[in-house]
């Protein structure tokens, strides 16, 4: 019977170590393209804020607090729609071919209207955020950021289900060359729009949303083209004699969407939440937020990007009744996550002050900024766990968990802990900003043992 301790890689005999070497190899190969994708991603943000923080401390500290706003909104919205990877994957590993283009079709069906809830959804907000006590400068900026990058939710909540598809059939490294274009797209739309170069208006960190409209509309195209017209697709015209609407499809690809979308609602509504909370204490400390948790991010999304490599390739296994080969994927992604992580939180303590220049040349910015970086080191491990434990259970269709401990680590722990740090002085030296960040290790640290717990749990119970 297979073994379900944790311990387990690191106590066998070194022969046994050549199908860890092994196993490494294969997931590197699949998750590459993927972390590569998400950091893409999170270049374009970055690029974001780079410009905008050119533009001005009000200029990025505004941008922020929109693109916090829209994050809390967008990506869970994005996140139902991420329950197609694992779906399609597991068709791709029993060649279920009609499963895969029923299952592609049913879940453009679905985030496409998830997509117009989404863009209601996002004006309600940039009418309410005006009732918060922000910086007047700040929120105008903020308000105008929401209204333009609404004009993109129905797109950018359909990608998942194309780029999942895609991911499913181990095609990743199509979905990062999409994302690397429009990644290399980003910089110069972002440069002429905030700037108001060739005749343009001058729009400041409100260019920005604009420039990612545009970018996700032709993402969607792209990948649907891929979808339709890849070599090693072209044959089963997924996209062709378009299913109607399956009700019962779509419902059992909701229950399993939904967590995975409140999963990511639940822990962007700590960091995004954050940033808005942090912004209340002015435009210093938002803009040093901004640029802190830029950098931070960019670890989250390759952790992400490892984490789904280790939810197809087991989805796979599975699929193929390969139980064992599964589990085994999951524990060798987990460690080689563990593995990034540690030398991920090495280079943030040896190069914080340079990796924060890149995006400030305010001194009261960079100084509070630093700080935040020594925090945001601090909680690499945890989550790179607390991911790589999530990715694993959507490889057994767990997508419930993660969301309840979630729950009880963010809201429960870390958003009291970070309000009374950071406004009621709970921890002298720890106000404000600092205070919030602090809260995040405690909560990041919290939810990576439970979710750990339970993956173990959750494997040993399908094993009897």
């Amino acid at each position: 019977m297979t073994s379900y301790h944790w311990a387990t890689l690191s106590s066998v005999p070194w022969y046994h170590m050549n199908r860890f070497v092994t196993e490494i190899n294969s997931l590197i190969k699949l998750a590459a393209p993927v972390s590569l994708a998400q950091l893409c991603l999170v270049g374009m943000t970055a690029t974001d804020v780079l410009f905008a923080g050119q533009a001005g401390t009000t200029d990025l500290a505004g941008m922020n607090l929109g693109a916090n706003t829209w994050s809390l909104i967008i990506y869970f919205f994005m996140g139902v729609g991420f329950a197609t990877q694992p779906l399609v994957a597991k068709h791709y590993g029993a060649r279920d071919e009609a499963g895969i283009k029923h299952q592609i079709h049913q879940s453009m069906w679905m985030c496409f209207a998830l997509g117009i809830i989404a863009t209601l959804v996002v004006w309600v907000s940039a009418w309410a955020i005006q009732f918060i006590r922000f910086d007047p400068d700040l929120l105008s900026i903020a308000q105008q950021y929401l209204m333009a990058i609404s004009l993109c939710a129905i797109p950018i909540t359909m990608i998942p289900a194309l780029r999942g598809a895609l991911e499913g059939m181990s095609l990743t490294r199509e979905v990062f060359l999409v994302n690397f274009g429009a990644f290399l797209l980003n910089i110069p739309m972002d440069y002429v729009l905030v700037n108001g170069l060739y005749g343009l208006p001058k729009l400041g960190g409100v260019g920005c949303a604009w420039s990612t409209v545009g970018l996700m509309w032709l993402v969607f195209l792209a990948s649907s083209v891929v979808v339709s017209q890849h070599h090693k697709l072209r044959d089963k015209k997924l996209l062709k004699n378009f299913e109607r609407p399956n009700i019962p499809t779509i419902v059992r690809t909701l229950k399993m969407g939904v967590p995975m979308g409140a999963s990511l609602l639940i822990e962007l509504s700590m960091f995004a939440g954050a940033g808005m909370m942090i912004a209340m204490f002015g435009v210093i400390q938002a803009g040093a937020h901004a640029v802190a948790i830029t950098v931070a991010s960019m670890s989250f999304m390759l952790y992400m990007g490892i984490g789904q490599g280790v939810t197809i390739r087991a989805s796979q296994f599975l699929g193929a009744g390969r139980a064992d080969d599964a589990w085994y994927s999951v524990r060798a992604g987990t460690i080689f996550n563990l593995m990034v992580a540690i030398a991920i939180c090495i280079a943030f303590v040896l190069f914080t002050e340079p990796l924060i220049r890149l995006f400030s040349d305010d001194p009261d910015v960079i100084q509070l900024a630093i700080v935040l970086l020594y925090f945001g080191a601090a909680f690499q491990v945890a989550d790179s766990l607390q991911i790589a434990a999530i990715c694993g259970l959507r490889a057994y269709h767990d997508t419930q968990s993660p969301p309840k401990y979630q729950f009880i680590s963010f809201s429960l722990v870390g958003l009291p802990l970070g309000v009374g740090t950071a406004f009621y002085g709970w921890w002298p030296g720890l106000e404000g900003a600092k205070g919030m960040w602090f809260a995040m290790v405690v909560s990041l640290s919290l939810v990576g043992l439970l979710l750990l717990w339970r993956l173990a749990t959750r494997v040993r119970d399908t094993a009897v």
